[in-house]
């Protein structure tokens, strides 16, 4: 969908746990090695949080960043919005709890549960509240522990996903020609079970029977979802770009979702792009669901491969299933 909002980000933050389990780690207790996982996935490494590392803590720390970069202090947000699904509590929600932790006002605060997509699907809400005047100052968060609700028995999933937080401020457009030009969200409920945890919800709430038959872990179908994942990033890319009128070469820097070389080359390829434009960490951080596109944007950014001018898509994938993509001209 064709958008022109006047929305710009205004600074950008990241957290990641000190602790780094590489794939020789993983291979002294599990049945695998370390070219078995980098050949099949591209991942090398991944954070892992310690006791007392939880998501509210990651995000505290990407946020407070954010907002340095933006040269702004908790008093000037408007709005909140945290990207998870692996909050602090069920209840309340993360984005409230972060609220009192920056000491920000009575300002409104939610979260979104949209999985790896998770971060754009949060941009794209904030950036309607900003174009429709309802707010000028929003913190938008991707904060994940995903190895907390990741069997670290299941070779198949234990080996994918890590912990991280990444963050940034939108705000109306102080200089003409920065906008957001074009959105693509979408869902497949139907598919719902491919990437999904059985238990602790109203279907099935905690019991001893759930914990035993370890319920309460995230389980995937890891061969569809790598064949909707190839698909779905090429034609939503394509489509984004369609809508806005935009060609692939004017594109500075895409920002997949990290979830797997494989499928982020493969999706490249078909569509044009050369990976020298594609923004990849997941070989030092793995899967980080909704931390995943804007902790690579914030490296991105750090490292001097964007900058005020460029045009820059986002682009997510995961769990519901869902996706989403954003075009920007920063």
């Amino acid at each position: 969908m064709k958008t022109s909002w006047a929305v710009e980000i205004a600074g950008m933050g990241s957290w990641t746990p000190p602790k780094v389990v590489t794939n020789d780690d993983l291979a002294a207790r599990l049945d695998t090695s370390d070219e078995w996982i980098t050949q099949r996935t591209g991942i090398r490494a991944r954070h892992i949080s310690a006791d007392g590392e939880t998501t509210l803590h990651l995000a505290e720390k990407a946020a407070r960043e954010a907002l340095a970069a933006a040269d702004l202090t908790p008093a000037d947000l408007d709005l909140i919005v945290v990207c998870t699904v692996t909050p602090e509590h069920t209840l309340p929600s993360t984005s409230c709890e972060l609220q009192a932790a920056l000491g920000c006002g009575w300002i409104p605060a939610f979260d979104l549960v949209a999985a790896c997509s998770g971060f754009v699907y949060g941009l794209t809400t904030a950036a309607q509240f900003i174009h429709a005047g309802t707010a000028k100052t929003v913190l938008v968060v991707g904060a994940e522990t995903m190895t907390r609700v990741t069997d670290q028995d299941d070779r198949a999933t234990a080996i994918l996903f890590g912990d991280a937080a990444g963050a940034a401020i939108l705000r109306p457009a102080t200089q003409a020609g920065r906008e957001i030009l074009a959105v693509n969200l979408g869902a497949d409920g139907a598919r719902a079970k491919m990437i999904w945890t059985p238990a602790g919800g109203s279907c099935l709430p905690a019991s001893d029977t759930t914990v035993a038959e370890r319920l309460h872990h995230m389980r995937m179908s890891g061969r569809e979802v790598y064949k909707f994942a190839v698909t779905q990033m090429q034609t939503v890319l394509s489509q984004t770009l369609a809508d806005a009128g935009v060609a692939t070469d004017d594109v500075t820097l895409l920002i997949p979702h990290q979830s797997n070389l494989r499928i982020i080359e493969s999706a490249c390829d078909k569509i044009g792009i050369p990976m020298d434009r594609v923004m990849v960490n997941i070989d030092r951080y793995g899967n980080t669901s909704a931390a995943s596109v804007p902790l690579a944007m914030c490296e991105a950014w750090r490292a001097g491969r964007i900058k005020r001018g460029d045009l820059v898509m986002m682009l997510g994938f995961g769990a519901g299933l869902t996706w989403g993509s954003a075009l920007l001209r920063l």
